[in-house]
C-alpha cells in the first residue's frame, strides 16, 4: 500500500515539474527582449542613414555636373 501512495506521489510531483517548466517556456516566449529590440531600432536606423546619404550624395553629384 505505502509503495502505491509513494509512485502517486511522484507521479504529482513530476507533473507539477512539466507544468512549472512549462510556464516558464511560455513565458519567456511571450515576454519580448529588449536586447533585440534595441538591435533593430539600430538597424533601421542606420539603414535610413544611409539611404539619406545616397540620396544627398546623388543629388550634389547632378548638381555639380549642371553646373559644369
Amino acid at each position: 500500500m505505502m509503495r502505491n501512495l509513494n509512485s502517486s506521489s511522484n507521479s504529482n510531483n513530476r507533473k507539477k515539474k512539466w507544468l512549472r517548466l512549462g510556464a516558464v517556456g511560455l513565458a519567456l516566449l511571450l515576454l519580448p527582449r529588449r536586447s533585440s529590440l534595441k538591435a533593430d531600432s539600430k538597424l533601421a536606423a542606420n539603414a535610413e542613414n544611409e539611404v539619406n546619404n545616397k540620396v544627398a550624395n546623388k543629388f550634389t553629384k547632378e548638381d555639380e555636373s549642371a553646373l559644369k
